[in-house]
């Protein structure tokens, strides 16, 4: 529908200008009105004036006005029910025509002509011999020097010839973007009608002559160049564009600062305040469970590496094996090398052994060398040495005997820090506690031997065990079971190994006297005497009487029950023998493992781990604990 009214002559009563919309008849309850006005400026005359005798003046101008531009407000307002009808009808009347003067500002454009040089001609074509003078190079065996390459990261201002730059973060500057629409502004148009010129044009050309060029390439079959690549660790990534940021890792330290003091009892022998550190690792059972996914293919690369910790030689391992179970506080290895690694594997000028670090794809182990024994035949030399863990520092004959004692009350963990010092002296060993502490009084506690015995007669006391750390010097205190066989449902296990990833498995069958009752007595003066009973049981079957001199405390003698009673009833030692996982690692004796053997589901903890490697096979082998009736 076309909404343009076009008038074409003003209306003879002149303005205000009314347009009436629909039947002229028919009354309506209201119109549609329009009304609207042209401002015109003020009529200014300019021009020039002439006089001449006798007088007469003649007066010549023009009064310049502004574009038409209509203006105002036009409202609708229908009141009336308007049903649909087949009629349509539609107003019109005959507009009176318009005229107005038009004024032309533009004139014919005279003719002009101007001579045109043109400074450029076409080419002759040279036919002109072409050799090539590059063929297929065979490959160097050198290095190649690679110009464009990803350049380093520098803290200054680096040059990059190519390479994908870094967004900056400073204003940029662009040469090509959109221009910014401004306000419309009245434009000059200044244009003419051209006359086309009739001047002759001459265009030069010709058939092009066809030519013919040579072109030759020697090539031939390449040689295939093998070349061992060795890679360390990890695969290599390219860096991405910018600057990289380290962030240091937090430490979580022992305990958040606190003026509040909480206590449960009374205080019952000295008021001496001993602060501990309360923020240990989390013990067996109740971390995070590593699930290895069941697939059709595991595949692993193993690797076993051993380098001398003094001097950093890397000695080649023929054969490897180490083994670990929980009553041994320390790694037990043993190897074979080449008669080439004799003499770093031998004492140092000092007399103290060898230290080696193992690589076991990828983590490393801290190990101590024993004295070897070489076995040589024909045109074979090999090396045959076994050793221990670092551990084994603290024991004959590497450490000697002291007697340990206390005059003052202090707590099973400082009882243990005591035994890893020399004089006073802390030896550098640390103790990773994570058993319940207690209280033991002054006087009660004596021993005499090494200081990892001191550790253990501490650990046995509560029925705990004691494991070392891969790398550093700490000793960490375990408990042997960190629930009851009847409670392991309600931990989470530490490592979820289903039957696709077990290549052998076997079980033995053990059967223990069913005890459901212990009694724990200590031997000294200040010593607690504690009765510990199977919840759910009649307490009919008592464990022979345990005693030792630290059962000084209810805490003690719980530690030390549940140990007695956990291990009786009928169990089931599945023996499980698995590839070394990256997910994995090697599983350590107290991890709760949960197995799926396809007949039934076992939960039982891990009581020995043996490791054997022979290229390209490494294999552990795990002496998983389990209860059938709990």
């Amino acid at each position: 529908m076309v909404e343009d009214l076009i008038f074409r002559q003003p209306p003879p009563g002149g303005p205000p200008n009314i347009l009436i919309f629909g039947e002229p008849d028919a009354p309506s309850s209201g119109g549609a009105i329009a009304r609207g006005g042209i401002p015109l400026p003020t009529f200014m005359l300019a021009g020039r004036v002439s006089a001449t005798l006798p007088p007469r003046a003649h007066a010549s101008g023009a009064i310049p006005l502004p574009a038409f531009m209509l203006a105002g407000v036009a409202r609708y307002d229908s009141a009336t029910h308007r049903p649909l009808v087949g009629k349509v009808a539609s107003g019109w009347q005959v507009a009176a025509p318009a005229s107005a003067a038009v004024l032309t500002r533009h004139q014919v454009a005279a003719l002009g002509s101007a001579s045109r040089v043109s400074r450029w001609q076409r080419a002759e074509v040279k036919a002109t011999v072409a050799a090539s003078v590059w063929q297929d190079s065979d490959r160097a065996r050198n290095a190649v020097t690679v110009r464009q390459q990803e350049a380093g990261s520098l803290s200054a201002s680096t040059a990059l010839r190519w390479q994908e730059a870094g967004r900056a973060r400073n204003a940029a500057r662009l040469r090509w973007q959109a221009a910014q629409q401004l306000a419309p502004t009245p434009l000059s148009v200044r244009y003419q009608e051209a006359n086309r010129l009739r001047r002759a044009v001459h265009s030069g050309w010709q058939e092009a002559g066809s030519l013919v060029h040579r072109h030759g390439e020697g090539f031939g079959a390449a040689q295939l160049i093998e070349r061992a690549w060795i890679a360390r660790w990890q695969a290599a990534m390219a860096p991405m564009p910018g600057r990289s940021v380290i962030v240091p890792p937090e430490v979580d330290p022992c305990y958040l600062p606190d003026t509040t003091l909480v206590f449960r009892e009374k205080q019952k022998h000295s008021t001496t305040l001993v602060f501990i550190c309360e923020r240990h690792s989390l013990p067996p059972g109740t971390g995070q469970t590593v699930v290895v996914p069941v697939l059709e293919v595991y595949s692993v690369e193993n690797s076993i590496a051993l380098t001398r910790v003094d001097g950093g030689d890397i000695i080649e391992a023929r054969g490897f094996s180490m083994s670990l179970d929980a009553d041994s506080w320390t790694w037990q290895w043993s190897a074979t090398l080449p008669g080439s690694a004799l003499q770093l594997v031998q004492e140092d000028s000092n007399g103290d052994p060898a230290e080696l670090l193992a690589m076991v794809n990828g983590v490393p182990y801290r190990l101590v060398v024993d004295l070897p024994a070489r076995d040589r035949r024909f045109a074979r030399a090999d090396v045959r040495v076994r050793g221990k863990g670092r551990a084994a520092l603290l024991d004959a004959p590497f450490a000697p005997d002291q007697n340990f004692s206390s005059a003052s009350g202090r707590t099973a963990a400082q009882l243990m820090a005591l035994a890893m010092t020399i004089n006073g002296v802390n030896n550098g060993w640390a103790i990773d506690y994570r058993i319940p502490d207690w209280f033991v009084p002054g006087g009660t506690w004596a021993f005499q031997g090494s200081p990892i015995a001191a550790v253990l007669d501490i650990a046995t006391a509560a029925g705990a065990i004691v494991q070392p750390h891969n790398t550093e010097k700490i000793l960490q205190v375990l408990p042997r079971y960190p629930a009851a066989p009847w409670m392991w449902h309600t931990l989470t296990p530490d490592y979820v190994l289903p039957a696709d990833v077990v290549s052998v498995e076997g079980i033995e069958w053990v059967r223990r006297p069913a005890y459901n009752r212990a009694f724990v007595f200590g031997t000294t003066k200040d010593g607690v005497r504690g009765e510990i009973t199977r919840g759910g049981t009649a307490g009919n079957y008592a464990a022979p009487m345990v005693t030792h001199p630290l059962m000084t405390h209810a805490d003690a003698v719980i530690e030390r029950g549940r140990s007695e009673l956990s291990n009786t009833g009928r169990q089931a030692h599945v023996s499980l023998r698995m590839p070394v996982l990256q997910e994995t690692g090697l599983i350590l004796p107290g991890s709760l493992v949960s197995y799926d053997g396809g007949d039934a589901l076992r939960l039982g903890l891990v009581r020995s781990i043996a490791l054997e490697e022979s290229w390209p096979t490494l294999r552990q082998t795990l002496n998983v604990e389990t209860h059938v009736e709990v």
